[in-house]
């Protein structure tokens, strides 16, 4: 470029970038793009995960009340004990089928495979948090219009008399899991399945700080080996809004909160 003016021209230039020097930018770029990108995918995941699980809380929990109004208390409901199967027989959780009719109707079901049903396509394989497996499972279960998946367990106690902690958890009837994304991966408890207690009056979280069976120290660190590892997650995601136990095993309901 010429500048005109003052008896002598002056000739200014602009340096730009090389293409050597643009490819090195962009492989770096793409380089830090490829280290962050997984851990911003998965925050993203772990705030989805959190909402839908505080979501069909709220919606089963005023399912379970209507339920109530409408049948009376639970330890009226007919809801028989889980029984293993012997001699080559399968197991009867037959008395999940009541828990799951009698809150049917205040909720959005596009598919209701109750137990004693053919439906091959419901079953699935259930993992620990950490990777190990908990079998197949046929459970009597409901597919909900957003397709979460709720599966009846089993009933402890048919008068809802079971001491599973302090409080509300002295009159617990049986448990029951959700899957946020029904038969799809990775099926694990504490990432998309999540276990609530059946208690006489109300839909209980497991995990929470009354309780005593599955509490979240035991039952939902990165570093646990119990058996019910996992399980103590769910109270934690709704109450706490986060999925840091997957990340850090310092977090306690007395303590940290987060990781960071």
């Amino acid at each position: 470029m010429y500048l005109r003016g003052g008896g002598r021209s002056k000739f200014l230039s602009e340096k730009g970038f090389t293409l050597a020097e643009t490819l090195v930018t962009l492989g770096i770029v793409g380089i830090v793009a490829a280290m962050t990108l997984p851990s911003i995918v998965q925050k993203h995941q772990e705030k989805v995960t959190v909402s839908k699980l505080k979501k069909i809380y709220s919606t089963v929990s005023h399912a379970y009340l209507n339920a109530i109004r409408e049948n009376g208390s639970p330890e009226n409901w007919g809801m028989t004990l889980y029984a293993p199967g012997e001699d080559g027989q399968d197991e009867d959780r037959s008395g999940a089928n009541v828990f799951l009719k009698n809150i049917s109707p205040y909720l959005k079901v596009i598919k209701n495979c109750l137990y004693g049903s053919e439906c091959d396509e419901m079953k699935w394989n259930v993992n620990a948090l950490n990777g190990t497996s908990n079998g197949s499972s046929a459970n009597t279960r409901l597919v909900l219009s957003d397709g979460i998946m709720l599966s009846g367990s089993w009933i402890y106690a048919e008068n809802c008399d079971k001491v599973m902690g302090r409080g509300v958890l002295n009159n617990v009837c049986g448990e029951f899991f959700v899957d946020l994304n029904g038969v799809k991966a990775p099926n694990t408890i504490g990432k998309d399945i999540f276990v609530f207690y059946i208690t006489k009056t109300s839909i209980i979280p497991f995990g929470t700080q009354i309780e005593t069976y599955r509490p979240f120290e035991k039952n939902c660190v990165v570093n646990s080996t119990g058996a019910g590892y996992g399980y103590g997650c769910t109270a934690w995601v709704i109450y706490n809004e986060n999925m840091d136990y997957l990340h850090c095993n310092d977090l306690s309901w007395q303590g940290k909160h987060k990781c960071n």
